[in-house]
C-alpha cells in the first residue's frame, strides 16, 4: 500500500488530468498470467504481470492497466511494483511526500 503522508489530497495523473477525489491510500495489485511470445520465428511461453492502482473508493487512479514480462522483477513483486508506482506518482506531484508501507 501506498500512503499519502501530506493527507489526503488531489493527485496528478498525467500533465492535464488529476483524480476526481482526494486520496491518502493507494492499494497496489497485480495478477500473473502465462502468455506466449516470439522468439526468433517461434513461440515460446513468457510470464507476464497486469499491474494497476486504486484508491479508497476502487477508483483506478492511472485509469488503465501495465503490463510487463515476469522477467523485469527481481524478488518480491509486489514491492517493486509498490516502488516503481511511486516513482510515477512523485514525478507527477513533486510537493507530495509517499510512503511504501510494505514491510519487506
Amino acid at each position: 500500500m501506498i500512503k499519502l503522508k501530506n493527507g489526503a489530497a488531489f493527485l496528478a495523473t498525467s500533465s492535464d488530468t488529476q483524480t476526481s477525489n482526494k486520496v491518502e491510500l493507494i492499494a497496489v495489485t497485480y495478477e500473473s498470467y502465462l502468455g506466449s511470445k516470439d522468439v526468433d520465428g517461434v513461440p515460446t511461453p513468457q510470464g507476464y504481470i497486469n499491474s494497476w492502482i486504486t484508491d479508497e473508493n476502487n477508483n483506478n487512479v492511472f485509469g488503465g492497466v501495465n503490463t510487463q514480462e515476469d522477467t523485469e522483477f527481481l524478488g518480491n513483486i509486489l514491492f517493486e511494483l509498490t516502488e516503481a508506482y511511486i516513482v510515477d506518482l512523485k514525478a507527477l506531484n513533486p510537493k507530495l511526500i509517499f510512503e511504501n508501507t510494505l514491510n519487506v
